[in-house]
């Protein structure tokens, strides 16, 4: 019975250093192993959304330099781009791009993006349009306060619509003989949205006509409201900017104990 119990501890310690050594040789493999194997995302095939993007941006930038000839189909490129990619990211480094191309085509093409269903395009579209030679942005801007979908976009138009240099040059007060229609029209535009139900855009108009008429009310609605009166000639004297200290900003001092 001794000799039986021996055997079989004999046995059994045999087992054991066999397993722990298989152990150790399966754990010292795990500690080699990487935690994490790298795997490339890019799919043959498909350029991955960074890499498109610079490309994009270098035809921007090459058409700026570029002859009429190249300047032409890096347009083409562009507009191929926009009109094809279903990302509106890529469609926005698209407009962003084929605004830096002086190509004749530019402003037609930007103009084509104002139906955009993107607002952020329309956006791009607008601010790249105001940026280039055309006769018709005053009158796009205009629509796209008055018209657009969104508030954002109506937004920018309102803002823009206060840069533009045929609005800013020669600034006079107006009167009601004033012979600038392009101007008059835009401020009784502007004047239209100081009732606006949206608070932004009611304080864009302000901004806007302070920068296209030379008149100077702050944040005061009742005086541009006064003001449009004036400009269509419903009331007589044009209303009183703000004094000096009105333009001073309001400055609260902490209380002592």
């Amino acid at each position: 019975m001794r000799r039986f119990a021996e055997l079989f501890l004999l046995l059994f310690g045999g087992a054991a250093v066999l397993l722990l050594s298989g152990c150790a040789v399966e754990n010292e493999m795990l500690a080699k192993m990487p935690l994490f194997e790298a795997k490339s995302d890019k799919i043959p095939g498909l350029d991955p959304p960074q890499h498109r993007k610079k490309l994009i941006r270098e035809k921007g930038e090459k058409g700026a330099k570029a002859s009429a000839g190249e300047q032409e189909i890096l347009a083409a490129q562009l507009m191929y781009e926009y009109e094809t990619s279903p990302d509106p990211n890529m469609r926005r480094e698209a407009v962003e791009a084929l605004a830096k191309i002086p190509h004749p085509s530019r402003f037609s093409n930007l103009e084509s993006m104002l139906k955009d269903a993107d607002p952020f395009i329309r956006i791009s579209a607008l601010e790249a349009m105001s940026r280039s030679e055309g006769g018709q942005t005053l009158s796009i801007c205009i629509d796209r306060m008055k018209n657009d979908s969104d508030k954002d976009v109506r937004l920018t138009a309102v803002r823009l619509l206060g840069t533009l240099p045929e609005l800013r040059k020669n600034v006079l007060v107006f009167d009601k003989g004033m012979d600038d229609q392009p101007r008059r029209n835009a401020v009784e535009e502007l004047g239209n949205l100081l009732q606006d139900k949206t608070p932004a855009i009611r304080y864009a108009s302000m901004t806007a006509l302070q920068k296209i008429t030379g008149m100077d009310y702050g944040r005061d609605i009742n005086k541009w409201t006064q003001y449009m009166k004036y400009h269509k000639g419903e009331i007589p004297d044009v209303p009183k900017e703000r004094t000096f200290s009105e333009k001073l900003p309001a400055v609260s001092l902490p209380m002592f104990k």
